[in-house]
């Protein structure tokens, strides 16, 4: 995947007369991509527990509504309208979990429902209007920065965490193999330094990290540690890989698969709020394709759609990956039909790669 994106950045800088290797497009790329990081990490969560979403772009426009509604109708403030933006999109979330698990319905047919219903919904409640503006306070949400000189030291903070990780990791892997791999730490702490040097060369070279980017960073810290380091997780990767045994191990499979689509919920109105606040609006076309992006970026990253395998990391990447190719066609003045086509093939590529890798495991 290093090396893809490396390709990529090569080409799109050449082709773009060096336009695309700068600070300031780079971080508007990043910031760009986190509406579709925050879904993707959600989809790919259900996706691993052997279930799908395709109503994420209807929901997300759905919890975009209902914030410009409160902000311009109600008059409520940017943290009160957050809660409730992140409130409706749990209680979404809710509902086709209980189709889902309570009638038994395949969360295929309950989300495709959910993607008509949804925007429908929407619609009824705006007469398929745009509603603006949002307050300056919420457009920050997405819009805003952390700026340079305090740049500075959030990634220096975040070098020395991942340093320390490193370092934690390393002797937990000595004491159980008896050996300490000091040459492989040393190279695993200079990637990072490069990483973050060319991260902080990036955010101070235009005006800071986006704040967009505290969201996702946040999210996927968080869904990290929930399906790596908790019984949530663990059980998570058994349901989706194998559901007779996750039964017969006392797993309670429709506990598990409705946390999902709560997690996913929040996800819904956390995306909503960043979707709102970039345009600082609520738009009929917001979230149009969104699942799409969604569900291509987790299967790029490596999330497959038997379930049972995947990351919230490779979420990311994907997304990453997806919103690259975007902006470097952007940059060069590909149509935005042949954008379309190009994102529809990349999807067909993830789907046959999941599919070859799987007939691979299974011969193995």
């Amino acid at each position: 995947m290093v090396i893809v994106f490396i390709l990529l950045f090569l080409a799109f800088n050449i082709a773009s007369d060096g336009i695309f290797l700068t600070p300031r497009n780079l971080t508007l790329l990043l910031r760009q991509g986190a509406i579709v990081a925050v879904v993707a990490m959600g989809v790919s969560i259900l996706i691993i527990k052997g279930e799908i979403d395709l109503s994420i772009g209807s929901a997300v426009y759905l919890c975009g509504v209902a914030a410009a509604i409160l902000q311009l109708q109600f008059g409520v403030g940017t943290f009160g309208t957050v809660v409730a933006t992140v409130a409706v999109g749990l209680l979404l979330g809710a509902w086709q979990g209980a189709w889902t698990v309570g009638v038994q319905v395949p969360s295929f047919v309950v989300t495709l429902a959910g993607l008509l219903a949804f925007r429908g919904a929407g619609y009824y409640l705006t007469d398929a209007a745009t509603l603006a503006p949002m307050s300056e306070s919420y457009s920050a949400l997405s819009e805003g920065f952390i700026p340079p000189t305090v740049t500075y030291g959030v990634m220096a903070a975040l070098f020395a965490i991942g340093v320390l990780l490193l370092v934690l990791a390393s002797r937990s892997s000595a004491r159980e193999t008896g050996n300490a791999n000091v040459p492989l730490l040393i190279v695993k702490v200079a990637l990072l330094a490069a990483v973050a040097a060319f991260a902080t060369w990036i955010f101070v070279g235009y005006r800071g990290i986006p704040v967009a980017l505290v969201w996702v960073f946040g999210c996927g810290v968080v869904l990290w540690f929930l399906m790596t380091r908790t019984e949530f997780g663990r059980n998570a990767y058994l349901i989706g890989s194998n559901r007779e045994a996750a039964h017969l191990a006392g797993i309670s499979i429709k506990h598990h698969l409705v946390g999902g689509f709560l997690i996913m919920g929040a996800l819904y109105g956390i995306a909503g709020t960043l979707m709102t606040a970039r345009l600082s609006a609520s738009t009929p076309t917001a979230g149009l394709y969104l699942e799409l992006d969604a569900i291509a970026a987790a299967v790029i990253g490596g999330t497959s759609l038997r379930g049972g395998i995947g990351t919230v990391g490779g979420a990311i990447v994907g997304a990453a990956l997806l919103v690259t190719i975007d902006n470097g066609m952007s940059i060069l003045n590909i149509s935005s039909f042949v954008q379309m086509v190009v994102k529809g093939m990349v999807l067909l590529l993830a789907l046959a790669m999941d599919r070859a890798l799987n007939k691979r495991s299974q011969r193995g």
